[in-house]
């Protein structure tokens, strides 16, 4: 069976939802958050088969004070037996694409450190490693007073 990347319509909603509920997350929750500040157009690319979604990545669109208009990938996820394809690949020619349409600047993504296989597909794509950054939190314990 033959699968096809493109941009995801709102016919896509249900399919969406059930994937990522598959990979562990809220569609309702993640189409809602903005990658940042001021984004002005937000999009999800999908790889589907047979109306069925088997990878998906959203992109927010966003204006950076500096370079001007800039994509922003997140929820880059792909079923787990379908990651050694080359669907990774294809995923991101599909986000170029998009992003010389709308004329962007850059695209940005951020990686966790052990993501090889993803960081180096978008190495592949001609993404560089611009920083390194430590996520800290600090945890409160819940009181019940």
């Amino acid at each position: 069976m033959e699968i096809e990347v493109r941009l995801a319509t709102a016919r896509d909603r249900k399919a969406l939802d059930e994937f990522y509920a598959r990979e562990g997350m809220s569609f309702k929750t993640i189409s809602t958050r903005a990658a940042c500040y001021g984004s002005t157009e937000t999009m999800f690319i999908v790889a589907a088969m047979d109306d069925i979604v088997v990878a998906a990545m959203k992109l927010d669109i966003a204006r950076d004070p500096s370079l001007g208009k800039v994509g922003y990938i997140q929820y880059f996820e792909i079923e787990d037996k379908l990651e050694s394809t080359d669907l990774g690949q294809r995923m991101l020619d599909k986000v170029i694409e998009i992003a010389k349409d709308k004329n962007l600047s850059a695209l940005d993504t951020m990686v966790k450190e052990d993501r090889d296989d993803l960081i180096s597909i978008c190495l592949d794509k001609l993404f560089e490693i611009d920083h390194k950054e430590v996520y800290l939190r600090r945890k409160f314990k819940t009181s019940i007073f």
